[in-house]
């Protein structure tokens, strides 16, 4: 078993499924703004399970306190033969809903685990602790599943979404270096304005139009990091990136990264002259 825990900020994020194991997902606090994977939001109680080989799409408008429970796939079968005959594994994410305070226990003993690794991680390089801990937290999941925990059905129109949304972002991750726009996307995918915007608020919780800028923005960034710096880059990278006010350009950047594109340019010329500073720049030991 693997055990993750992490408090990210405010976030959209894909991701995927190792082949051979299952990934329990759940929050560590009750959210005021639910979190939201493929299309589902995922309340206190709830956790998403997902099965080898799964895409994720997930966003958060908040920080969020979550924790993860990886395990092999034979065992989660073998746990799930102790839950009611009703809930039986279907799909390859799927919305589970758990008794309220098995889902307390469950997210606790989650947490003790981590809290474990950081004070004491010598222990759980011996078998005994390792393994009692792996046993305990099976116990809890076992215990969780068979606590009148249920499948959450997924709204049929959910799956069509997710199909429009990761088509969208094939043909984004085709085209990385350049920006893509809303016009590009429904032609190329053959579906209307007001489908893509379904889709997109369904899967990610926003418009097509803040998700491309959003995009656009962080490709601006990029550049403004790779490249080398000139009195004129801003305003080039800028335009660029189809951001034809400069005004609205540097505001929308600093909401979004915390700084001005031209404190960004700054931090890469001062790291660039401390690299060049440093003893030994460009010799290597022999």
């Amino acid at each position: 078993m693997v055990v993750q825990q992490a408090t990210t900020s405010a976030h959209v994020t894909r991701g995927g499924i190792a082949p051979g194991i299952a990934v329990l997902m759940m929050n560590l606090e009750a959210p005021q703004r639910p979190a939201r994977v493929n299309g589902s939001e995922v309340g206190a109680a709830e956790a998403i399970l997902a099965l080898g080989g799964a895409e994720i799409t997930s966003n958060s408008p908040r920080p969020l306190d979550w924790a993860a429970l990886a395990l092999p796939l034979p065992l989660l079968e073998e746990l799930s033969e102790l839950a009611p005959p009703q809930m039986r594994v279907r799909g390859a994410v799927s919305l589970l809903a758990l008794r309220p305070d098995r889902a307390a226990r469950l997210a606790g003993a989650l947490s003790a685990s981590r809290q474990l690794a950081d004070d004491l991680p010598m222990l759980l390089e011996t078998p005994d602790c390792a393994g009692n801990l792996a046993m305990s937290l099976r116990e809890e999941v076992a215990a969780a599943l068979a606590s009148e925990a249920e499948f959450r059905p997924r709204p049929r129109a959910v799956g069509q979404a997710l199909r429009i949304v990761a088509a969208a972002e094939a043909l984004m991750e085709a085209q990385v270096e350049r920006p893509v726009y809303t016009e590009e996307l429904c032609a190329a995918l053959d579906v209307s304005a007001r489908g893509l915007h379904n889709a997109f608020r369904a899967v990610v919780g926003m418009s097509p139009h803040a998700y491309l800028k959003s995009r656009r923005l962080m490709l601006a960034h990029r550049a403004l990091l790779c490249r080398q710096h000139s009195p004129d880059l801003v305003k080039s990278v800028a335009l660029g990136h189809g951001f034809w006010h400069l005004g609205h350009f540097a505001r929308d950047y600093r909401a979004l990264f915390g700084r001005l594109p031209s404190e960004t340019l700054a931090m890469r010329a001062a790291s660039d002259r401390g690299h060049d500073r440093s003893p030994g720049w460009g010799m290597r030991a022999t």
